[in-house]
């Protein structure tokens, strides 16, 4: 008992002596750490933020002006992280396929072709089934100098459009760089072909007088025969523009003479227009005829057609210098990687909402009846 009592007092002695006089003051309680929230998680992308993003880099790459030679440089800097995010991570594999294409564009005319094609392949891979990025994919390769590298891309296209004139001549060309002559002989064997019977399907009658191909068909065949420019061709358009009673056709024929520039055909042209009642075709051939004052190019005299039998053809190798149904040559193709030598800008794969791909249709027929800037267009 007396041990516990002991033991007790001395507690309660140690415990008084913590409160005495000369003791250090206890430190004050440190205040309690506040309870940090935790921070907020933001919200990642959606598609449809993404699809605006998408649409919005693709405007403003529209709106540059060509004397803007930084441009596509600035782009890549300020919108080539968006854009690669959605080329990524997109769930929709249209719209990551038109971010991949517009940032092979950016690169391309910024002056990183590698990339561009890099970006190419990419989108390539995403809807492996459209002709569009295998055609570009074959140009940025050709312009990059990997010519067999782009001969099987270009042999897709023209399988996909037998009747693309433009398509095979680059073919032949990428043949010729690549050191395989008898295969540039095949295309431009295939070229003059085609060519043939484009202007078989513009100007060949049934004995009755009648056209053998309807007027839609007509007006597509002079349109596709808008590469070709060699005498021959030229003088089965004017051939047909003299004898075609339908004002359709006779419009496609002024857009195609339009957008070639021959000097040979402002003459023509300028007599059928003062006696054109259609007032669309007249528009056409008034465009055409200021088309070629404005930048014309010099074509060979040649034999004129015996009636009733269409003119004859020349062959490949007498293509005149700006083959392309743009003016350019098939040298220059590359330097203008869309569609028809076009600049990329409006290359998407897919609809303006970037939701889902264009009818394979609709981008060869507009790819086809493409009359050059600023031609007349109207409702048909």
């Amino acid at each position: 008992m007396r041990t516990i009592s002991a033991w007790w007092c001395a507690l309660v002695l140690v415990g008084l002596g913590a409160c005495g006089e000369g003791q250090p003051p206890a430190p004050p309680p440190k205040p309690r750490a506040e309870v940090k929230a935790a921070p907020e998680t933001k919200a990642g992308p959606t598609e449809e933020s993404r699809a605006e993003l998408y649409l919005q880099a693709k405007e403003r790459l529209a709106a540059l002006l060509p004397e803007d030679k930084d441009g596509p440089k600035r782009l890549v800097a300020e919108l080539g992280a968006g854009l690669r995010e959605i080329a990524d991570n997109a769930a929709d594999a249209p719209l990551r396929a038109n971010a991949s294409l517009l940032l092979g564009t950016l690169h391309e005319r910024a002056g990183d072709r590698r990339t561009a094609i890099s970006f190419y392949r990419q989108t390539l891979a995403l809807l492996p089934n459209e002709i569009e990025p295998r055609r570009v994919l074959a140009l940025a390769l050709a312009g990059d100098g990997q010519y067999a590298a782009a001969i099987p891309e270009q042999e897709a296209v023209v399988k996909d459009d037998p009747d693309d004139l433009e398509a095979w001549l680059l073919l032949g060309e990428l043949n010729v760089k690549a050191d395989k002559p008898e295969d540039a002989t095949k295309a431009y064997a295939a070229y003059e072909m085609r060519r043939r019977g484009l202007i078989d399907g513009l100007t060949l009658q049934n004995k009755d007088g009648t056209y053998v191909m309807p007027v839609d068909q007509r007006a597509a065949c002079a349109r596709a025969l808008i590469p070709a420019r060699d005498n021959g061709t030229a003088l089965a358009l004017l051939y047909a523009l003299k004898r075609e009673p339908d004002p359709v056709v006779r419009q496609a024929l002024a857009e195609a003479m339009g957008t070639q520039r021959l000097t040979g055909y402002k003459a023509p042209l300028t007599d059928m227009a003062a006696r054109e009642a259609h007032p669309e075709a007249k528009a056409a051939m008034l465009w055409a005829i200021q088309e070629i004052e404005r930048d014309p190019l010099e074509s060979r005299p040649g034999p004129v057609p015996v009636d009733g039998t269409g003119p004859q053809g020349q062959g490949a190798g007498d293509m005149a210098d700006g083959a392309g149904a743009k003016g350019q040559g098939a040298n220059d193709l590359a330097q203008g990687a869309g569609a028809k030598g076009q600049d990329a800008t409006g290359r998407a794969v897919t609809g303006p909402d970037a939701k889902g791909p264009d009818a394979k249709a609709g981008q060869q027929a507009a790819a086809k009846a493409d009359p050059g800037a600023g031609a007349p267009t109207t409702p048909r």
